[in-house]
């Protein structure tokens, strides 16, 4: 059941779902509240199977891990509050905070758990590590309700440090592919 191709094909029938209900909406000509909603849910539902993509990879590869699981349970975690609040209207400044606090992390659970598709590389990796730190500012700051500029500016900082983290390794790739490529010639 927790296969790629489950979570794939989860992903392409909402998909197709989203797509059916812009077509409704289109046709009849009216957006409703309710339409919207139902435009929303499977927007969110087909981001959860999206986000579970990865967890699902790794457990086939690595079945051993429990980051995979983790970042799983976070994702499920995660669509059910956000559909809690499409569905349920919370009017509430915590809900949303502890929505967007859940979200946060289990998108990083997801990136951890593909990076830890290898074993002892994820205590190796310095963008796991910068993106533990920007999710620990993040999170704060979300729950602490923090206004203060230098605060989120730090946060910014973290995050271009993962960014960077996460594009160096891949310039140095397409860099040895394209040198391969050009020496060939």
């Amino acid at each position: 059941m927790i296969t790629p191709k489950s979570y794939a094909l989860g992903f392409l029938m909402t998909s197709v779902v989203a797509v059916l209900i812009v077509i409704a909406i289109v046709v009849l000509g009216e957006y409703t509240k309710t339409r919207g909603r139902f435009l929303l849910t499977a927007l969110v539902v087909q981001g959860y199977f999206f986000c579970s993509l990865g967890p699902a990879w790794v457990a086939e590869r690595r079945p051993d891990s429990r980051v995979w699981q983790s970042a799983l349970i976070a994702c499920f975690a995660g669509l059910l509050v956000i559909l809690a609040g499409i569905w349920g209207t919370p009017n509430s400044d915590a809900f949303w905070k502890s929505t967007a606090i859940v979200t946060t992390l289990a998108l990083v659970l997801v990136y951890a758990a593909v990076v830890d598709v290898e074993p002892r590389r994820l205590a190796r990796s310095f963008g796991v590590k910068s993106a533990g730190l920007a999710t620990v500012i993040a999170c704060i700051g979300m729950a602490g309700g923090i206004n203060w500029p230098p605060y989120w500016w730090f946060f910014t900082l973290a995050f271009f440090v993962w960014l960077g983290a996460m594009l160096v390794p891949v310039a140095g790739y397409l860099g040895r592919r394209f040198k391969r490529r050009f020496q060939g010639r």
